[in-house]
């Protein structure tokens, strides 16, 4: 009887292992959730979509947990290991319900959701220095590598720790 598994194996070669399963073992059903992230490359100018396991480094397995095809995963040459939930005991099934709910997620793309923060520092925004001996007034004119805020106030351009930084 085939039962859904899971598989902990090297995140970077996950694509290679599914490649491996399908040429050495192909009666066994693979799965890795996946979900699409638009980044800007360094030095491009446009954002790009790529996708990426939700669970980098896991891949669930539908196969007969007392076959052969159990040693032929873990033998393959991207090593890979069953996950137990019991220290010494056999391999842990996972339920059918729970493999079709990730599905479902996956496709009304509800599995991973992306927040993409804000930095309240925009250029032109009034501000507040809090120095050792006095508060500042100031107001930003640039946000340097979120750590940072570039500041022009009386006592001129400054780079200013983000934390000595407060919204007036």
């Amino acid at each position: 009887m085939h039962s859904w598994a899971l598989l902990r194996l090297n995140p970077q070669l996950q694509s290679r292992y599914i490649d491996h399963v399908a040429e050495y073992a192909p009666d066994v059903e693979t799965y890795y959730p996946r979900y699409e992230k638009m980044t800007r490359p360094h030095g491009k100018r446009q954002p790009i979509v790529v996708v990426r396991p939700v669970y980098p480094g896991y891949i669930f397995a539908n196969l007969d947990l007392d076959g052969r095809c159990v040693h032929l995963l873990i033998s393959l040459p991207v090593k890979a290991r069953f996950i137990r939930l019991e220290f010494g005991g056999g391999i842990s099934p996972i339920p059918d319900r729970v493999i079709q709910e990730i599905r479902r997620l996956e496709s009304l793309h509800m599995l991973v959701r992306e927040v993409h923060r804000i930095s309240p520092y925009q250029p032109g925004v009034k501000v507040r220095i809090h120095m050792p001996i006095a508060d500042i007034s100031a107001i930003v004119i640039a946000l340097l590598h979120n750590k940072r805020v570039k500041v022009d106030s009386a006592l001129g351009i400054m780079n200013v720790p983000q934390h000595q930084v407060s919204l007036v």
